[in-house]
């Protein structure tokens, strides 16, 4: 659940950096609109409008550009964040040190759009340059964001102890307590997340808990307190305390609910709907989530219009390296090469897909076949019936049995009740947990399911989950009408991604596309 959940800090992260050559004024204009990202975005575009930018140094108007993008960010304003940031930087030299602030914007900018392994590229090679930044006198605090900013790609390659090591190399270059305030919270906060995927919850509320304490101090910052009090939230619902869980997220909902935080109050809106529905409070469920996918579906068309914007402007960057290279000859053998490569993907991808199409058709086939059985299974209520290991114990002779047949039967009795009971709708029903409740021990249990059930013990569980799922579709005309995300839940999957992904490699074919069918069926 927590798996990207610091993906979000990533996206507004700011940047102000001091240089000795700049007017003192102007840096103080740049210090008060950086800070008022965090009170309130769109006071740093009217502070920003008293800086006059044709009198600036190109390091200033980079920095007025960082800004901005990140104000635009905290809106949910992605693709005026890139023409604000990005709009001239694709053409620099990039082996000019004054672009090293462009690089760091551009890395953020690809990660704000989920484009890990072009940001993680350009990160990585600052963080190489380390040296040569202290050498040419840039201020510490930019290698501190450099270092966080690597922290956070490494996150995602789930690196950890690497990720960890870059937000200690950040910290250690973070030396005035108020000036680097803001960035020493964001590294906590990075740190939480590292802690949570380590399922170390205890250690991640302690850290919520100090920077709640800290920000208490610094009022004004509402996004990092409605961002910290959102994790706690976060915490408590792993700790399946929703009823506490609910009060800090409408806590975090009050301090931005007049704000332009608009991608973090969506955040809060999918956690609030999730607690609900985990409470059974099917109204607040309803209202909630449908404020949350109705936000959704805005910024996700205005991420789409960002992407489709920096696609545009690689292309015109490409385009422009291409008219100015020396060697034409080349340049043509490129592009025909792309284009005789494409159509050669094309015609592999289509096979693919034909292949794909067959495979699919076959499984809804099967699948429908063992749901027929499986929902005799229920109706007529059998009776457990002694497993046939004789027939199966043949066609695997060869296998030395690591248990004895007696053993095996009893095993594959308890899987049978099992099988009849809900308990694998249970989320943390695990091997272990399983193996329990059968009071046998795992190893027994993983070589009975994959000897007999002939899969893993994860495929046993997801199948059982999906086919039931289907039975209550095909049995409850009233599950037709429930959300997908519910159905996830009801089956204990934690998302609804990953409930989708196994409906469709069980079925052979979507949840939306089965409901449609069933729906057609009955009318």
């Amino acid at each position: 659940m927590f798996r990207v959940f610091f993906l979000w800090l990533m996206v507004y992260s700011g940047v102000i950096l001091t240089s000795a050559q700049s007017n003192p004024e102007t840096l103080q204009l740049l210090d008060k609109a950086y800070k008022s990202l965090y009170e309130n975005p769109d006071n740093a575009f009217q502070i920003l409008q008293n800086i006059d930018e044709n009198k600036e140094p190109e390091l200033i108007k980079q920095r007025v550009k960082i800004i901005l993008s990140r104000a635009y960010n905290f809106k949910g304003e992605y693709a005026k964040s890139i023409e604000q940031s990005i709009d001239k930087n694709l053409n620099e030299n990039r082996n000019d040190n004054n672009s090293l602030y462009a690089d760091y914007a551009l890395a953020q900018q690809y990660q704000s759009l989920r484009l890990y392994k072009q940001s993680i590229r350009i990160s990585q090679n600052l963080v190489d340059k380390a040296s040569k930044i202290k050498s040419q006198n840039y201020p510490e605090n930019l290698m501190a964001y450099i270092y966080q900013l690597n922290a956070s790609n490494l996150m995602v390659q789930k690196k950890l102890k690497e990720a960890e090591e870059n937000l200690r190399q950040s910290n250690a270059l973070l030396k005035d307590p108020d000036e680097d305030f803001l960035i020493s919270i964001e590294n906590q906060i990075y740190q939480t997340f590292i802690y949570i995927t380590q399922n170390q919850i205890d250690k991640a509320e302690n850290i919520v808990n100090d920077i709640e304490a800290k920000l208490n101090k610094n009022p004004q910052y509402i996004f990092l307190r409605a961002f910290n009090l959102d994790n706690l939230g976060r915490i408590y619902f792993l700790k399946k305390d929703y009823a506490g869980s609910a009060e800090h997220l409408n806590k975090a909902l009050e301090l931005i609910q007049n704000s332009s935080y608009n991608p973090l109050k969506n955040r809060i809106y999918d956690d609030l709907s999730k607690n609900y529905l985990a409470l059974k409070n099917d109204k607040l469920y309803q209202q909630y989530y449908s404020v949350y996918k109705e936000q959704t579906d805005k910024l996700d068309q205005n991420k789409k219009e960002a992407l489709r914007d920096l696609i545009k402007l690689n292309e015109q960057y490409e385009t422009k390296r291409i008219e100015n290279s020396h060697n034409s000859f080349v340049s043509n053998v490129l592009i025909i090469s792309v284009v005789c490569l494409i159509g050669i993907l094309a015609v592999i991808f289509m096979s693919i897909s034909e292949k794909r199409k067959a495979r699919s058709i076959q499984k809804q086939i099967d699948f429908y076949t063992k749901q027929q059985d499986f929902i005799k299974k229920i109706d007529e209520n059998k009776t457990v019936v002694e497993p046939k290991i004789g027939k199966i114990d043949s066609d695997i002779s060869k296998k030395t049995p690591l248990i004895s047949k007696e053993k095996e039967a009893d095993i594959l009795s308890r899987l049978e009740e099992f099988e009849k009971s809900e308990k694998f709708l249970n989320r943390d029903m695990s091997l272990a947990v399983l193996a329990g409740q059968l009071e046998t021990n795992t190893k027994y249990l993983s070589e009975v399911i994959n000897k007999y059930k002939e899969k893993n013990y994860n495929n046993y569980i997801n199948e059982l989950r999906i086919n039931y799922i289907a039975y209550l579709l095909k049995t409850d005309s009233a599950y037709l009408n429930y959300k997908v995300s519910y159905l996830a839940e009801k089956a204990g999957f934690s998302s609804h991604s990953a409930f989708t992904t196994v409906f469709k490699s069980v079925t052979g074919i979507s949840p939306n596309t089965y409901i449609q069918q069933l729906t057609q069926n009955k009318q």
